[in-house]
């Protein structure tokens, strides 16, 4: 069991990123905006995981697990709404 869920993981570590660095170099304004939530909700979980290793705890990479998903959904929720405005902006005529 634990090695699917370490597969899972990565998985979403991978698209998340994936969808981050994209998002960092093709949207621009409030889209880019948007994107730093994720960035930043997972620069402070990755901080917290860090100082709690730091200081004896082996349950603070926990942390970074809770907040991969969430990013991940964040951020592609950020592209479909994005299509979708660039869809209903185009279809207008």
């Amino acid at each position: 069991m634990g090695d699917d869920f370490d597969g899972w993981l990565l998985l979403i570590a991978g698209g998340w990123l994936t969808l981050q660095l994209a998002a960092f170099a093709l949207l621009r304004g409030g889209w880019r905006r948007a994107a730093w939530v994720s960035a930043g909700t997972m620069a402070l979980a990755l901080s917290v995981a860090v100082l709690g290793v730091l200081g004896g705890s082996n349950l603070a990479p926990i942390w970074v697990v809770f907040a991969l998903p969430l990013c991940l959904a964040w951020i592609v929720l950020l592209w479909f709404v994005r299509a979708l405005c660039w869809a209903v902006s185009s279809a207008r005529i």
